[in-house]
């Protein structure tokens, strides 16, 4: 019986309205060329051959493998609705996959790569939304759930039936008169001829045993760690088939593959068994029809073959070059134009993040080693909140972490730790009072300046700012306006060599602020420093962090706040008595002389600076901004509802100059996105410029992207015979062209010169690109 129908009747339970919104209504979803996730495939679970692929599910992603064509990742930015997958279930009748993502999100892929989404039941007003497991029979899905039962028509893609039987699931299996339900209390079924929206019509069958059932093959089976049961659709019992230590069962097609320590075995149609020894510690297996997929959490998956019944193991593992884990709190770009991730915190959003420190570059991604640095130091190393690499020695880089200390490392390896029994750093809790006192030495902030040294704060202890200069010395600094502040989190050198630090939070203590010191270029000498704490926002009582600090390309100074970005114009006037933190108006253009604050009540968790003087915002729940240079005109906010940005939550934000791309580092992942600007030239040169796509095909319909310019400068694009087809100005070294003329026609075919003019208005650097109609 259809839902719009049961609703229909006015005795219906009221639990049963929040049902209405699962009627169908999906969405097809669109890949974005300009959008790149960096999701994490490294801890693969699942595997499944379908449509001569190898899918697997890692990491809560997906990707496949063909050995034409190699890896291809899915994740929101070629299409997928959602991120951090729970399940990912193959019907081989329909040739299509259902995925349930952790926010109880569903999407149908079909084996083309077309997605089609259901939102109902994500969006539907029950409280506990938990799926314990997912079924496919025929043409449904069968949802395992905390209150029953639920079923996803794949075909039409759409909700056909729900069962709150008031029990909670944890796995289902079907034939045509009846559906199984395993509960804690044991096996329920309930007759499909019966209203089974009357929870009175489910029947307990068999008492309480913890098994997983499932179909394969028309019949019903039960699977436990210690083997494979045949179940009795008529009074529940069990009658054991294959015993062993199996830690998976997998229903693959026309095989069931039971995977074990020491042994792959299969299933035929007629209940055959088939052993194929082999000693691994793989946790799952897929057949193909003549060999196996084998995949292991931290391996990849593992081609093994089968010849003559004995299994080999083929090739190197498929493993996809993406980053260990989704965790990205603090991102940088080095000069060498390499992508820095720092994956932990200052237990602000988890107490204990792994260890997780990571790069990339073109070569892809390298994982810094950290599983094993806790055996080496004896202690957890967890909440890593900051690299730095040396920008003498790019193989050489120094770790703040909050816990334990500064660690240093070589070539990705560990080397030492420095903490409170060997450097001046300092223990929030003394060996007198914590027999754990070496775990509280935090430090957040590392950084490199132009003379290579080394800066990091020692957070919530009276000497809070360390340096180690190139040859190794140690220096520090103590300062009495911010002794025992806790929460220092970036240090940031402006382009007079001011340091520049924001003290995050506001506790009961202390204030949340800005501290600045000129150090006068002589970190040996502090005679000649001056250094103050700032923590008055004009008009802004109520801000309760400072996330941020950073230099525009004009010189000034934009911070984030809880409360929205401010700005000091003038950084100059920091050490007087009274700096004038202002906040931006933006004109309301309504013909009145209003205008609204930039982002009043907006968290600003971080800004970056593109090539074009842009701001780029990153927000705690309110995704992305562009802004203008001048910050009056917004000219994108990305959220994960209007585009592939993962989360809303944004942590971090780095800029590669070169090639324009901007790294969100957020709650869900790392994701990237090709914007329209660079970093300028110094001078005109027809050598620096790069035009793509050149020649321009008849069915592209993006921007011709021309890179090499100075800032801001003027651009013309004309026909061989000198005839003005359009103009702008680049954005930093970027100018783009829409293949369009200034009438908003199609340019016709032929070849077209790009010119970039000086100062002067002279012509100083031309290049060309063929556009083809």
């Amino acid at each position: 019986m259809q839902i719009d129908e049961l609703f229909k009747r006015k005795k219906m339970r009221k639990n049963l309205l929040v049902w209405m919104i699962l009627l169908c209504a999906c969405t097809q979803i669109q890949a974005s060329n300009e959008w790149t996730a960096h999701m994490s495939y490294y801890d693969v679970t699942k595997s499944i051959y379908a449509n001569d692929r190898i899918y697997a599910l890692a990491s809560g992603s997906v990707f496949y493998y063909t050995p034409e064509k190699g890896i291809y990742t899915m994740s929101k930015s070629t299409g997928l609705s959602d991120v951090n997958i729970l399940y990912f279930v193959y019907n081989k009748d329909l040739a299509r996959f259902i995925i349930v993502y952790s926010n109880y999100n569903i999407d149908i892929l079909e084996t083309d790569d077309k997605v089609i989404n259901i939102p109902q039941y994500k969006n539907s007003s029950v409280q506990d939304k938990t799926v314990n497991n997912v079924s496919v029979v025929g043409n449904n899905a069968y949802l395992s759930t905390n209150f029953g039962v639920v079923v996803v028509n794949m075909e039409l893609c759409e909700f056909s039936n729900t069962y709150d039987i008031g029990k909670k699931v944890t796995s289902i299996a079907c034939t045509e008169d009846c559906i199984f339900a395993m509960t804690e209390e044991g096996v329920y079924a309930g007759l499909r001829k019966l209203n089974l929206l009357d929870k009175n019509n489910w029947k307990l069958l068999t008492g309480s045993q913890n098994f997983m059932l499932l179909n394969f093959n028309e019949d019903i089976y039960a699977f436990k760690n210690d083997g494979l049961y045949s179940f009795d659709e008529a009074d529940g019992t069990l009658q054991t088939l294959k015993s062993g230590n199996y830690v998976s069962v997998n229903p693959n097609g026309d095989k069931l593959v039971l995977c074990g320590p020491s042994e792959f075995v299969t299933m035929d149609a007629d209940g055959v068994f088939k052993s194929y020894p082999l000693n691994s510690d793989y946790i799952w297996a897929s057949w193909d029809g003549t060999s196996f997929w084998a995949n292991h959490p931290e391996d990849g998956i593992q081609y093994v073959t089968n010849e003559n019944d004995v299994l080999q193991i083929k090739d190197e593992p498929i493993k996809v070059s993406a980053p260990v884990r989704n965790l990205c709190y603090k991102l940088s770009y080095t000069k060498d134009n390499r992508l820095l991730v720092a994956g932990g915190s200052l237990n602000y959003v988890a107490l204990f993040n792994p260890a997780t420190i990571m790069a990339y570059d073109k070569n892809g991604w390298t994982h810094f080693e950290d599983d094993e640095v806790g055996d080496k130091i004896g202690r957890r190393f967890v909440n890593v909140t900051g690299i730095a690499q040396d920008p003498n020695d790019d193989t050489h880089h120094y770790i703040s972490a909050a816990c334990c200390g500064l660690y240093e490392y070589k070539d990705g390896k560990f080397v030492r730790l420095y903490d409170c029994d060997n450097s001046p750093i300092m223990t929030i809790r003394p060996k007198t009072i914590s027999q754990n006192y070496r775990f509280y030495g935090w430090t957040t902030a590392v950084t490199y300046d132009k003379e290579g040294n080394l800066w990091f704060m020692n957070n919530q202890v009276d000497t809070v700012l360390h340096i180690i200069k190139p040859d190794g010395q140690w220096l520090s600094y103590y300062f009495p306006e911010i002794a025992g502040y806790p929460t220092f989190d970036n240090i940031y050198f402006d382009s007079r060599g001011w340091v520049w630090i924001n003290h995050r939070r506001k506790t009961s203590e202390h204030k949340p602020g800005i501290f600045c010191l000129n150090y006068n270029g002589t970190v040996d000498d502090t005679s000649d420093d001056v250094h103050r704490f700032q923590s008055n926002f004009d008009g802004a009582d109520d801000i309760n962090q400072v996330y941020c600090v950073v230099e525009d390309k004009d010189g000034i100074m934009w911070i984030g706040t809880s409360q929205g970005p401010f700005i000091i114009r003038d950084p100059r006037t920091f050490f007087d008595a009274i700096t004038n933190f202002e906040q931006i108006i933006v004109p309301r253009n309504d013909g009145t002389d209003y205008g609204d604050y930039l982002l009043s009540g907006v968290a600003i968790t971080d800004i970056a600076i593109d090539g074009g003087n842009r701001k780029w915002f990153a927000t705690a729940g309110n995704g992305v901004y562009l802004v203008s240079a001048d910050g009056l005109t917004t000219i994108h906010h990305f959220t994960k509802e209007n585009s592939p940005l993962l989360s809303n939550t944004v942590y971090s934000i780095a800029i590669n100059g070169e090639s324009g791309e901007v790294f969100f580092g957020t709650e869900a992942g790392l994701i990237s996105y090709k914007s329209d600007a660079t970093n300028p030239e110094p001078t005109l040169n027809a050598h620096n410029l790069k035009a793509y796509p050149n020649p321009v095909r008849p069915e592209y319909n993006g921007n011709v992207t021309v890179t090499g310019f100075t800032y801001d400068c003027e651009v013309k694009v004309v026909t061989v015979g000198g005839q003005l087809v359009y103009k702008g100005t680049s954005v930093g070294g970027t100018f783009t062209w829409n293949c369009r003329t200034n009438t908003g026609k199609r340019a016709a075919s032929g070849v077209y010169y790009i010119i970039g003019y000086d100062d002067s208005g002279n012509k100083a650097a031309t290049t060309k690109v063929l556009v083809m109609k």
